[in-house]
């Protein structure tokens, strides 16, 4: 692992114990086994390293899910396999799921645009795989393809969020109550 990738590792799990603003750089390079110079070699700043890991993060987890959804034509298919990949994503990476959901949301305005990209980017995903379903017939029209891609990412962030925290696994349970939520909630009402 190189040195801006430790200091990536390093700062997700400062991030996710003690918060965004109780972190400290000195905490982070101590944590990375890297000397301070080469935390400002990479960043600028703290506010740049949580961008740069939050970039990265959702980059991850965008490309995970475009790759799974493309493996099926079905358009029930493709939206299960994004959520199941979600999942499977916070479940192996827990302190990243921490830091974006108990971070994101107490973002002073200056950060909301850098952000609102990186949500687009992992929405993206979704939101082609439902308008696939609507072009089939197979999902409702009615519903809005970016609403419908934030609120069934928030419903599988927050889950997975609530069991990580309560020091339960992501059971295959969980993840088929969940998905089965979100289909029919998709699905037409003549094809359920």
């Amino acid at each position: 692992m190189d040195k801006k990738e430790r200091l990536l590792t390093a700062a997700t799990k400062i991030f996710a114990r003690e918060g965004y603003k109780d972190a400290s750089v000195d905490d982070i390079v101590k944590s990375a086994a890297v000397a301070k110079g080469t935390f400002y070699y990479y960043f600028k700043s703290k506010d740049d390293l949580f961008l740069a890991l939050i970039g990265t993060g959702t980059e991850k987890l965008s490309e995970q899910m475009l790759s799974e959804s493309n493996k099926y034509s079905d358009p029930i298919e493709k939206v299960r396999a994004i959520m199941i990949s979600q999942y499977d994503f916070f479940a192996k990476n827990e302190d990243l799921c921490r830091v974006l959901l108990s971070e994101i949301w107490r973002f002073e305005s200056k950060w909301k645009q850098k952000y609102q990209i990186k949500r687009n980017q992992y929405i993206k995903a979704m939101k082609l795989a439902i308008e696939f379903g609507q072009n089939a017939n197979i999902f409702s029209k009615e519903i809005d393809s970016s609403v419908a891609s934030i609120a069934i990412f928030g419903l599988i962030a927050t889950s997975a969020l609530d069991r990580t925290v309560s020091g339960e696994k992501l059971t295959s349970g969980v993840k088929n109550t969940v998905t089965k939520i979100a289909i029919r909630g998709l699905v037409e009402p003549n094809n359920n």
